[in-house]
C-alpha cells in the first residue's frame, strides 16, 4: 500500500527522527518547509491554510493510496503509523473519513485537540478520560491517516473562526472520523514535551454568547 507522509513544518529535523523510528515506514515522506513562519495566531492560521494548498499539489502529483499527515512538533510513538493503518484496515468502508491520534494543544488551556460540535454555537474537546476508538467531528493535523480522495476533498480555509483551519478541514469532510484515545501524540515546545497523560490535561467547552466566544474549563 502506497502511503505518503506529508506535513508543513518550520524545521524538519525533529519530525524526521520521529518518522525514522516508526515500526512501519511510509512509502515516501515529503515536507513543505516554511522557512519564514508567520507570527501571531491569526497570521499563523492564514499561513496554515495557504501552505495546505502546497500540500495538496504534492498529494495530487504522487497519487498515494493513503495520506499520513503529521506536524513538525509532534512526538510520535514508534507504532503510530502501524496503529493508524490497523484502524484503517478494520474500519474502512465507503463512509470512512480518517483516523487520528490525540494531542494536547500548546496555546491556552491544555485540552485535547479533538472536537465534538453541537451546531454552530458550541464545541467541546473530547473527554480525555475516554479510551479506545471514538468518533469525532474534527481534529488537528498532528497525526492522521486518510484515503487520498478523502484527504483531497477536505477544505482547509480560515475566515476568522474561533478554531483553526485544520478543524475547518475536518468539519468539511462529511464522513466518519475517529480518534484513537490511546495513541498519545506528544507536543514539543520550548519548555519540553506536553503529553495527553499529563496532570494538566483538561476538558473544555467553547460556546457563543451574545456574539462572543467564551470558553469554560469543565474539570
Amino acid at each position: 500500500m502506497n502511503i505518503l507522509c506529508i506535513g508543513q513544518v518550520e524545521n524538519r529535523d525533529y519530525i524526521d527522527e520521529q518518522i525514522l523510528k516508526q515500526t512501519i515506514q511510509p512509502t515516501r515522506t515529503i515536507f513543505y518547509v516554511d522557512e519564514n513562519p508567520a507570527q501571531g495566531i491569526q497570521n499563523r492560521r492564514i499561513r496554515i491554510a495557504e501552505n495546505h494548498l502546497r500540500l495538496q499539489e504534492i498529494v495530487k502529483a504522487y497519487k498515494p493510496d493513503l495520506v499520513w499527515q503529521v506536524e513538525g512538533d509532534a512526538e510520535l510513538p514508534e507504532n503510530a503509523l502501524e496503529r493508524l493503518l490497523g484502524h484503517y484496515l478494520r474500519l474502512n468502508d465507503k463512509d470512512f473519513g480518517y483516523v487520528s491520534g490525540v494531542q494536547v494543544g500548546r496555546h491556552g488551556v491544555y485540552c485535547l485537540g479533538a472536537w465534538e460540535f453541537y451546531g454552530r454555537k458550541r464545541f467541546d474537546s473530547i473527554d480525555y478520560r475516554k479510551k479506545g476508538i471514538q468518533e469525532i467531528d474534527a481534529t488537528g493535523f498532528y497525526c492522521l491517516l486518510a484515503p487520498t480522495n478523502v484527504w483531497l476533498s477536505g477544505v482547509c480555509t480560515w475566515d476568522g473562526q474561533r478554531y483553526g483551519p485544520d478543524v475547518v478541514w475536518g468539519l468539511s469532510i462529511n464522513k466518519n472520523k475517529y480518534v484513537d484515545m490511546d495513541l498519545h501524540i506528544g507536543h514539543k515546545t520550548s519548555g519540553g514535551i506536553i503529553r495527553p497523560s499529563d496532570a494538566s490535561t483538561c476538558n473544555v467547552k467553547f460556546y457563543l454568547e451574545n456574539g462572543q466566544w467564551i470558553f469554560k474549563q469543565l474539570d
